[in-house]
Parts: structure tokens; sequence; C-alpha cells
């Protein structure tokens, strides 16, 4: 029989190193989350003080003139880019 105090062996520094280095993968991950959804919020609001502006200067109609882009060009290029995909019917639910 092994003694007890067998039972307790102490962590290797590379063990412990190995266990650090998910933490500190997992914290690092966690903080360029964290600026990135800060930086979306940034562009966001400078988006809509710029749009509140040119709104106040010229007037809405000329900025929603301005900011409309020709919609045909848009969905032929997303129907090129998705043309080879298939949609697939959903499940029905079960009642």
């Amino acid at each position: 029989m092994r003694p007890f105090s067998s039972l307790f062996k102490l962590p290797s520094p590379e063990r412990i190193a190995a266990k650090e280095l998910q933490s500190m993968r997992l914290i690092l991950f966690q903080a360029e989350r964290r600026l990135l959804d800060a930086q979306m919020r940034v562009n966001y609001y400078r988006e809509m003080v710029d749009f509140l502006a040119d709104v106040q200067a010229s007037g809405l109609e000329h900025v929603i003139d301005k900011r409309r882009v020709p919609a045909s060009d848009d969905f032929a290029q997303a129907s090129r880019i998705f043309s080879d995909i298939t949609t697939v019917p959903m499940a029905p639910f079960a009642t």
C-alpha cells in the first residue's frame, strides 16, 4: 500500500505553466473581444453623429438621397456570390 503523502504530489512547474498559459489565452481573447465591441460602438456613434449633423445642416431628404445606394447592384453581386448555394427546407416542429 502506498503511503498517504505520495497521493498529493505537487504539480511540476511545466504543468503550472501550461495551466496558466491556457488561462492567459482565455483572458487575452476576452480582452480582445471587449476591445472589438467597444470599437463597434464607437463606429456606430460616430455614424449617428455624422448622420444627425448632416440632417441638421441640409435636411433629411438630401441626406437620404445622398446615402441611398442602388439596390439592384447589391442584389446582383449577392446573387453571383451565392448562386451555387441551395436552401434546405426546415424540418417541421414536433407538436
